[in-house]
Formats: structure tokens, C-alpha cells, sequence
């Protein structure tokens, strides 16, 4: 039980941290975090082999090379919206009839875009807090030993996973990782991208085997 409570935990603070880099620019405190942080900078393999990273000053860093990468990549380029990759006229959709927000919504989840940088509630970074969200209450039923709610919460990421996150992420990871110019944003799309497909993977094999 100490094992797969570590290992959801461990799945809350990845989407947590992914949702922060994808939902606007990185921050002085964010950015030494991961320098000074051994664990963290191994998810970073291209950024550790960077001399900039390390050679200059955090807020120069940010200003000269990592803000200008997010403006081109997320806000000029490829637009993180689920709608725009699944809609055939390549628009945000921030209506209410949104399908990212109608499974919010049957699932007791709501977003005040207001208090974020999103457009619409299908932005990358929303749906990563919706999946962190479902985690922290899986956590919870599994400090509360509730082997059925565990279950349904499961079922519920792999879906939002399935119809949602993994199924049109994929592609824009890839494609936001192809117009990325630093690595440190060549690094956190194909994290995201190898994180979300083996969330799915051990969403799948635990209610194939355990949760069965």
C-alpha cells in the first residue's frame, strides 16, 4: 500500500510540474529548482548538456532565451489547445460546450479561466491540473483503504487519457517539440510526451491486474 501511494504521489507531482511549464513562462524560483535539484534535472538530459543553463544568470536566462522559446512555441506557433488539433476549422473553443469541459464537469471539476493564462478549458496545462486533481483523490481513497473508489478514479484518468490528453498530446508534443530551439523546451515536450503515454500504460495495467 506504501508503494502505490508513493507512486500516485509521485504521478500528482509530475503533472503538477508539467501543468506549471506548459501553462506560462518559467519563473527564477522554478528554474533553480531544477538546476540545484539533482532528481530533477535527470527528467532534463538535453538541458544538463546546455552550457547557457548553467553558465548564465537565471533571469538572463529567461529573458534572452527561454521566454523567447515559449512565445514562439506555445503562444505564436502551436497553440496548446486540444480544440485546435481535433477541430477540423483549427480554432480555440472556449464555449460551453467544449468536450474537455463537458468531462469536467460530469466529474465535479470546475476551472475559473480568469485566475490562468488559458484561452479555453482544453489548454495542455488545464487538462494535466484535471489529471492531477483525479490523482490527489486517489490518493485519498487509498489512505482510506476504498479499493472501489481507487478503481473508478482510475478508470476515470485512463478515459480523460484515452479521449482527451493522450489522444491528440501526443501530436502536439511532437510538434511542439520540432519547433522548440532550446533544449530545455525540446526537454519538457518529450517529457510530457513519455510521462503521459506511460501514465496510460500503468493506468491500463493496473486495471488489468490489480483493479480488475
Amino acid at each position: 500500500m506504501e508503494e502505490k501511494m508513493q507512486e500516485v504521489q509521485a504521478r500528482i507531482n509530475m503533472y503538477g510540474l508539467l501543468s506549471r511549464l506548459f501553462i506560462e513562462e518559467i519563473d527564477v524560483d522554478t528554474l533553480k529548482k531544477i538546476k540545484e535539484n539533482p532528481d530533477m534535472l535527470d527528467l532534463f538530459p538535453k538541458t544538463k548538456q546546455w552550457k547557457q543553463f548553467f553558465e548564465k544568470e537565471p533571469q538572463k536566462l529567461i529573458e534572452e532565451e527561454l521566454n523567447v522559446d515559449f512565445t514562439t512555441v506555445f503562444l505564436l506557433n502551436v497553440y496548446p489547445y486540444e480544440s485546435v488539433f481535433m477541430n477540423d476549422e483549427g480554432y480555440i473553443d472556449p464555449s460551453i460546450t467544449n468536450p474537455a469541459l463537458i468531462f469536467y464537469r460530469e466529474h465535479g471539476y470546475s476551472i475559473d479561466l480568469n485566475k490562468t493564462r488559458a484561452l479555453s478549458p482544453d489548454h495542455i496545462a488545464v487538462e494535466m491540473e484535471f489529471m492531477m486533481t483525479l490523482a490527489k483523490e486517489e490518493l485519498e481513497a487509498l489512505k482510506q483503504d476504498d479499493t472501489q473508489k481507487v478503481k473508478n478514479l482510475k478508470e476515470i484518468q485512463k478515459k480523460f487519457l484515452e479521449e482527451h490528453l493522450a489522444n491528440w498530446g501526443v501530436v502536439y508534443l511532437l510538434s511542439a517539440k520540432d519547433m522548440a530551439e532550446t533544449p530545455f523546451y525540446q526537454d519538457v515536450c518529450e517529457l510530457a510526451l513519455e510521462f503521459i503515454l506511460s501514465d496510460y500504460e500503468l493506468l491500463s495495467e493496473d486495471l488489468e491486474g490489480v483493479y480488475a
